[in-house]
């Protein structure tokens, strides 16, 4: 529908544009600027012409508009509607704020509060109407289109509100188990908080469970595995459609929200039928867990020996000359895990010999140990002492090389462990 005389005419008229936006970034002092610059600025006057001709709903109309237009006039009529835009989309942010879903995990405070307010604080559409400046890490569950600018932020918080309008329709301490049951150290994780929820609303219509607790029990999984078992990922979303119908029935769906999780679905479907094949539905039908009911131990390293005492107990180690002899001396002298723990890492003791020295600790010992030192997985290892890299990887290596029902005895017990326990 354009001629090579519309083309060149758009283009020497965005050219114009960028001349002018170009004095306006300098504030009149100079029309000289980086090459980056200049380009950034011609992407977002594209961007900005690109959010007006996107009102027609007739790409024909939109070519027309091309046509009969000016570049200056479609840019204008951009930057009104985007100057629209982030006017709807702050009252938007507004309402999610209002309603936040009260988790723990740090990803959707950090981004859905912090970053979108991060984004309205830097966003300047006037020369870069196309940037979003932030990373928005707490990940939606339907896809996206793939946008950028005040228009991926406007459809990622759409897609947020909808998920907080879901999940606000349960006790935060009901979803707080629940994700327990996904994982007890969720707050930490990068994961969408909305999919469980959704998952184990409709695994309790179809279990005939509690829906306002999201009470899905290992029984109730057992059931949607002989449900799901021999059903095509097609039959899969007709029954979990019908669940939803009948999950309206409990909870509030408005049309648009009930939209919204139709789209979740399909997506849903496909989790279930490759979970059945691998026997694996716990992961996508959730079974709550309350760590908080789960029994604490709690172990004390003990109290340290006097401090000359102690160097001449270190003294004696490092010069004893066989591993035996070492061992003695610490049977000997070492009464507590406290000072166990300094030897190990004070006497410049080779691995093999930490390891005969672990063989001689009760599990329980090697359990409050392992708590301690298990946490330096999380740790940069070029920040600790070589000493304490030698000990971690010589724990590591004990404990791997232990009966599995002694390896799963002690994980047992360290997962018990208070993080009251003292070292000192």
């Amino acid at each position: 529908m354009l001629s090579d005389i519309d083309i060149e005419r758009i283009q020497f008229e965005c050219l114009a544009i960028l001349s002018k936006q170009t004095e306006r970034y300098n504030s009149g002092d100079s029309s000289s600027i980086r090459v980056e610059t200049a380009q950034n600025i011609l992407t977002s006057i594209m961007f900005t012409i690109g959010v007006w001709l996107k009102t027609f709903h007739i790409p024909d109309d939109a070519a027309l508009a091309i046509k009969n237009s000016t570049m200056d006039d479609l840019y204008q009529k951009g930057r009104k509607r985007i100057d629209k835009m982030v006017k709807s989309v702050k009252i938007l942010h507004s309402t999610i704020l209002r309603k936040l879903v009260d988790s723990q995990n740090v990803f959707y405070h950090s981004t859905v509060v912090d970053g979108i307010k991060g984004f309205f604080k830097l966003y300047y559409p006037e020369f870069g109407a196309q940037e979003i400046h932030i990373t928005a890490d707490y990940p939606v569950y339907n896809p996206m289109k793939k946008l950028v600018g005040i228009e991926f932020i406007q459809e990622y918080l759409k897609n947020i509100y909808f998920e907080n309008l879901f999940c606000s329709n349960f006790r935060a301490d009901d979803i707080h188990h629940l994700l327990c049951g996904y994982d007890e150290h969720y707050q930490h994780l990068l994961f969408n908080i909305y999919e469980p929820v959704l998952a184990a609303a409709i695994g309790c219509v179809l279990a005939d469970t509690d829906i306002q607790r999201l009470d899905i029990t290992p029984s109730a999984v057992s059931h949607l595995n002989r449900l799901f078992a021999r059903k095509s990922i097609t039959e899969i979303e007709d029954t979990l459609i019908r669940a939803v119908t009948e999950l309206k029935q409990y909870i509030l769906l408005a049309d648009n929200l009930e939209r919204y999780i139709k789209v979740s679905l399909s997506l849903i479907a496909v989790e279930v039928k490759s979970a059945v094949v691998t026997q694996t539905l716990d992961k996508v039908f959730i079974v709550a867990k309350y760590p908080e009911n789960d029994p604490k131990i709690y172990f004390s390293f003990g109290n340290k020996m006097d401090n000359e005492i102690y160097r001449k107990v270190v003294n004696e180690i490092m010069q004893s000359h066989t591993a035996k002899d070492k061992i003695d001396v610490i049977k000997e002298y070492v009464q507590s895990l406290a000072d166990l723990e300094d030897i190990l890492l004070d006497t410049e003791l080779y691995p093999n010999e930490i390891t005969e020295i672990l063989k001689e600790l009760s599990p329980a010992e090697i359990a409050a140990l392992s708590k301690k030192y298990i946490q330096l997985e999380h740790i940069d290892f070029a920040d600790l002492r070589e000493s304490e890299k030698i000990l971690y990887e010589c724990l590591c290596g004990f404990i791997a090389s232990l009966p599995k029902e002694q390896q799963v005895w002690i994980d047992k017990a360290v997962r018990a462990l208070s993080e009251d326990t003292i070292s000192c």
